[in-house]
């Protein structure tokens, strides 16, 4: 009797101990799969928490891209930052005050900043690495488009090329790649990797399709390392293996 009660509790033991263990464990992988997820991204989907989280290859890509912008590397980026650049840039053209180049400069930069980077929608606002991360974060986690022809209608991608492309011919060179790029004290190795990767043929110049299929696989890629169709090394920001 001793030894079939002995029985019977060992038996409750282990079934006790497993019912209260299948949950433990799923707490614990929920846990651990949470674990450095901001709170801002905890309801977005697996890949794009990861993305979120300190140290991911997509906020290495957003750490560079913040860093071109915020020009007095005071770890925020004002309107004055972005100004400075269209400075730069008037005086590596030699843009006259007043020319039509130069207020399609301004115009475009203006826009971008407002609808991209204040935190109050006007030239007054700020943004911060940290906002900029979850602002693009969010963004492309809850993407609306699903194809690079709706990416071009929704996003500021038009002006961004218009931007570079100085001689609004529909191709950026090298030259107008690098008189852009130097405005926002981009390296010069950099340079020449970025425009590498973005002129996918090899054919000397980037067309608009090759910059807009790069920016979309720039923007809406998690998990950037591993490379993606037509940028394997994201534009020359993260690193290759």
């Amino acid at each position: 009797m001793q030894q079939t009660s002995s029985l019977m509790f060992t038996a409750f033991r282990r079934g006790l101990l497993a019912s209260q263990h299948a949950p433990w464990t799923q707490q614990l992988a929920g846990f651990a799969a949470s674990a450095n997820v901001p709170d801002w991204a905890s309801k977005l989907p697996a890949a794009w928490q990861e993305a979120a989280k300190p140290g991911s290859s997509y906020r290495r890509k957003m750490n560079v891209h913040f860093n071109v912008c915020d020009y007095d590397k005071d770890g925020v980026v004002r309107w004055n930052d972005i100004m400075q650049i269209v400075d730069n840039y008037a005086k590596i053209r030699d843009l006259k005050p007043g020319s039509p180049e130069l207020r399609k400069c301004r115009d475009g930069h203006e826009f971008v900043f407002t609808k991209f980077w204040s935190d109050t929608g006007d030239l007054k606002g700020t943004s911060t690495e940290e906002q900029l991360v979850r602002n693009i974060v969010t963004a492309a986690a809850n993407a609306p488009w699903k194809s690079v022809e709706e990416f071009v209608e929704l996003t500021p991608v038009k002006i961004c090329f218009d931007l570079v492309d100085a001689d609004g011919d529909g191709f950026i060179t090298v030259e107008e790649f690098k008189e852009y790029w130097t405005a926002h004290q981009l390296k010069p190795a950099d340079m020449k990797q970025v425009f590498h990767e973005l002129d996918v043929n090899k054919n000397g110049v980037i067309s608009r399709q090759e910059y807009y299929e790069a920016f979309y696989n720039w923007l809406n890629t998690p998990h950037c390392d591993a490379g993606h169709k037509g940028t394997p090394n994201i534009w020359g920001i993260v690193p290759p293996k």
